[in-house]
């Protein structure tokens, strides 16, 4: 007996496979700014503020970019929508690989990425949150996961470029990244989409979420976990070079490591959904999350180092895929509702990075990463006050 997929789910099955190609790409581009600030730094002679600004700027233009992807597809449609953010990442990376060092052209071409970013994540959410019940918290998952194939891949080629072609191989790993981004936007301007809401003004859209206590909460999760995520991805390396803790190749190799067992987790996270609660999962990678983050941070014994990185990245693999599934039940479908939600979790990234940054000029890198030690704290705390505070509402209820 053959089991027969209906046009429904073969649909549903395609708008996954796209939508997960162009995560994949987004997790590619994204990612390896971090890897790049020690070349920018060594070529340009860039400062921690300055770099610090440059990270915080893609969060902000991450954050732009999120906000206007709620109201964009009311005005354009999705396609449209995401077609006018996406292509600005192309455009970065041209301009990374044109050889252009002024701190401003920077500034933009990392602002840039952001746009794109935002556009991406608000996009491919919003897409996944129209599949039905375990199918949308398993495909976050699977999202998330090839976010991090592509993040974990990026520096590897990164590492070979550079060492093949010193002073010119992140530049041309710069070229090579602008022509996958230009692969992702073909798949947009061709891939089906579902059915979009009707009514062409922001009063027509459905604001119902915002008096639900779960979706703010959710949101607070996300904002400490992108707080923390774009601290640890922007400065890991630079914190492993500037400390001599590793070699400089090594501190690259362990931006990949990181993104790699984040695949891994995010993995078994897909795996394992239905068979674990989510308010269990949460309360178990907070606090594996924190833990692993003091081991890597008050080690000196690199085996260690690795070991507590290695925790880190298994532990916040499902944390953002989970906190969104948490906050986004009553949103299904809502590109304002998903666009709100991830502008709040990427207000975070726009202020922890430079606030490391500034850390780091006046008092050391290791300062700067003790800040980051704070925030994981912080995104614990807010795990466990969602989780008691769900678990009362549904008592009184």
């Amino acid at each position: 007996m053959t089991n027969e997929i209906s046009p429904a789910e073969h649909q549903q099955n395609r708008l996954l496979r796209n939508v997960l190609f162009a995560f994949f790409v987004s997790g590619a581009a994204s990612q390896p700014l971090g890897s790049f600030i020690p070349f920018l730094r060594a070529q340009y002679g860039f400062s921690y503020d300055l770099s610090g600004v440059l990270l915080s700027c893609q969060s902000t233009g991450n954050l732009i970019s999120v906000l206007l992807a709620g109201f964009l597809p009311i005005y354009l449609g999705r396609r449209r929508a995401i077609l006018a953010t996406s292509v600005w990442m192309a455009a970065a990376y041209l301009i990374f690989a044109s050889g252009f060092g002024s701190p401003a052209l920077f500034v933009a071409a990392f602002t840039m990425t952001g746009i794109a970013r935002g556009g991406n994540s608000n996009f491919s959410n919003t897409m996944i949150s129209t599949l039905p019940g375990d199918k949308a918290t398993r495909g976050y998952n699977l999202l998330h996961g090839c976010f991090a194939v592509g993040a974990l891949l990026s520096p590897l080629v990164l590492v070979f470029c550079t060492n093949r072609w010193p002073g010119m191989g992140w530049r041309l790993v710069a070229g090579l990244l602008a022509l996958l981004c230009l692969s992702q936007i073909a798949v947009y301007a061709r891939m089906p989409l579902p059915q979009e809401p009707r009514g062409k003004s922001v009063k027509s859209v459905d604001r119902s979420f915002l008096r639900v206590k779960q979706f703010w909460l959710g949101s607070a999760m996300l904002f400490f976990y992108i707080s923390v995520e774009y601290a640890i991805v922007g400065w890991l390396v630079s914190y492993f070079q500037d400390t001599g803790i590793l070699s400089a190749d090594y501190s690259q190799m362990m931006n990949s490591l990181l993104w790699l067992v984040i695949f891994c987790g995010r993995m078994i996270g897909a795996a394992i959904t239905g068979r674990i609660s989510r308010n269990k999962l949460l309360l178990i990678d907070g606090a594996g999350f924190f833990a692993c983050f003091l081991l890597m941070f008050f080690s000196r014994n690199p085996a260690l180092i690795v070991l507590g990185l290695m925790g880190v990245g298994l532990f916040m693999a499902t944390i953002y895929p989970t906190a969104f599934a948490f906050g986004s039940d009553c949103i299904r479908g809502n590109d304002l509702g998903c666009s709100i939600m991830i502008f709040t979790g990427s207000a975070g990234g726009i202020i922890t990075p430079a606030l490391v940054g500034l850390v780091a000029e006046r008092a050391g890198i290791r300062a700067g990463m003790g800040l980051v030690a704070v925030f994981t704290a912080l995104l614990l705390l807010s795990i466990v006050l969602s989780v008691v505070s769900v678990k009362t509402t549904k008592k009184g209820a």
